[in-house]
């Protein structure tokens, strides 16, 4: 008998080896659109309470909207800094790219986990979830694609940053606070990007920049003018994003006349860094540790009851309740570049009729203050809290305590020992209306109880309110916190909160 040799079915490597020689295979294209698809998967996982939290935003017209204009208009310039020829050396460092986007994740784990909370008062104005967000994309781009190539779009990851909310918001407050004016801000992120993605020279991308403000602010008239009640996201996105798209379109055709019309004039070059395998692991552990983080819950603004007296008017002082007598009205207009165009702030001074031994035990009649305001934009009221319109940067604020005051309305006690004004005062906070237009009410009570007492005064102006909010945000919130809160007023403004209620159904006759 003689032996068989064994037969040799099948050469090559099987199994996973086979799997990433296929990889390696693929043409760049297709390799390119696999690690953009898989970065924009973890995106997703990681932060999509963020995502949530900005689909809520818009959904309630805060002007925090127009971070959808950020990534519309970056995506649009990468196509015009893509076009250019491929300038970096082929030269390439896997080390070096694993420990620079090792650095960059372990950053936005300590943003999004550590740094969030320290400031969860101002959430909404400052959105460091989004900054959180771009050091983990910028950082996943290191690790898949490499250091230079992410280099390479420099300008790009810059106009991501500009998610980044509170230089938006001091612009828009700079201008005027309204919806043009939330519009003609975003026509700086219009104007940059154009210039990027036109400026093969400088004296092109000037041009570009100059056209895309000429035809955004033209767009935005037009809004203004014939859609003056368009949702805020209109004035925002639709300016900016025509002007980038109009003006790059335009001066794409013109510089290529009598030439083929090409998206890309290079061919694709091959990925830079092939072997990412190594890094896979990491960038999916730590999307899956963000994801975890929360949000901060923490809010210094009164919910919003639906149970409202009827029409709420800008401008309108509140009815005052049985034993009060109101004895001064000040109105703050300045306030419209927080809250919005037609806000009034209305303050009202109203004083008991007789006094009342449990509230002064010489039995003299409490002033207390009254601030008011009515704002068609009610999502403003968590973005800029009482600290930051009275400016309370040195002021030490308790936790707050919230207080049924009838007619399906809860307000919320604070307790205030402010080193400015060196008192120690009290407040209660309500609110009620809709998405579309609501009123905030603040109820302040100092335990200096002479007729000349001083009392928090609001501020809309442009420096103080710029001067409290870079205070706040090299100092954050943490630091203020009052340990061992006093409500010495806390039974009066109870009472006179439900009292104020209840004579604001009884002027108008509404029905809760």
């Amino acid at each position: 008998m003689t032996a068989t040799a064994p037969v040799e079915t099948e050469s090559g490597p099987r199994g996973p080896a086979a799997l990433l020689a296929r990889y390696e295979n693929i043409h760049p294209v297709y390799r390119l659109i696999i690690r953009w698809t898989f970065i924009a998967a973890l995106t997703v996982v990681a932060f999509w309470d963020s995502l949530a939290s900005l689909a809520e935003t818009s959904r309630a017209g805060g002007i925090g909207a127009y971070v959808w204009t950020v990534p519309a208009a970056a995506i649009l310039v990468a196509i015009g800094v893509a076009r250019r020829n491929r300038t970096e050396l082929p030269i390439h460092d896997r080390q070096t790219d694993i420990i620079v986007g090792t650095m960059g994740l372990v950053l936005a784990l300590l943003l999004q986990g550590v740094l969030l909370q320290r400031y969860a008062l101002f959430f909404h104005l400052l959105r460091l979830d989004f900054v959180a967000m771009w050091l983990f994309i910028v950082s996943c781009c290191i690790v898949l694609f490499g250091l230079r190539p992410v280099i390479r779009f420099a300008w790009v990851w810059f106009m991501l940053l500009l998610a980044f909310s509170l230089p938006y918001y001091l612009a828009v407050i700079l201008f005027g606070g309204g919806k043009f004016a939330a519009g003609a801000v975003t026509l700086l992120i219009a104007g940059l990007g154009t210039g990027i993605a036109t400026g093969r020279t400088q004296r092109r991308g000037a041009i570009g920049s100059a056209a895309a403000w000429i035809v955004g602010f033209g767009v935005l008239l037009v809004v203004g003018v014939f859609f003056p009640n368009a949702p805020i996201q209109v004035y925002q996105q639709v300016p900016a994003l025509t002007a980038i798209c109009v003006v790059g379109t335009v001066m794409y055709l013109r510089s290529r006349r009598g030439a083929p019309k090409r998206i890309l004039e290079r061919s694709v070059e091959p990925l830079a860094a092939k072997q990412v395998w190594s890094g896979v692991p990491l960038v999916i552990v730590v999307a899956l540790v963000l994801s975890f983080f929360p949000l901060p819950a923490v809010t210094t603004t009164a919910p919003i009851s639906r149970s409202t007296p009827g029409f709420l008017e800008p401008g309108r002082p509140l009815a005052a309740p049985t034993g009060w007598s109101t004895t001064a009205v000040q109105t703050y207009e300045q306030v419209q570049r927080l809250y919005g165009d037609d806000a009034v702030l209305v303050r009202q001074t109203m004083t008991a009729d007789v006094g009342n031994v449990r509230w002064d035990k010489l039995s003299r009649p409490r002033t207390l203050v009254v601030d008011s305001i009515v704002s068609e934009r009610p999502f403003a009221f968590g973005v800029y809290p009482g600290r930051v319109l009275y400016g309370l940067t040195a002021a030490r604020l308790s936790t707050l305590r919230p207080v049924d005051l009838g007619m399906g309305v809860t307000g919320q006690l604070l307790s205030v020992v402010d080193d400015d004004l060196l008192v120690t005062w009290n407040s209660l906070q309500f609110a009620w209306g809709s998405d579309d237009i609501a009123q905030r009410v603040t109820i302040f009570a100092v335990d200096n109880h002479e007729p000349d007492a001083p009392f928090p005064v609001p501020s809309g102006n442009l420096f103080p309110t710029l001067r409290t909010l870079l205070t706040l945000l090299f100092r954050g919130n943490a630091v203020l916190d009052q340990r061992t809160p006093t409500f010495k007023d806390g039974e009066l403004l109870t009472v006179f909160g439900r009292a104020l209620v209840g004579a604001q159904f009884t002027d108008t006759g509404a029905q809760p």
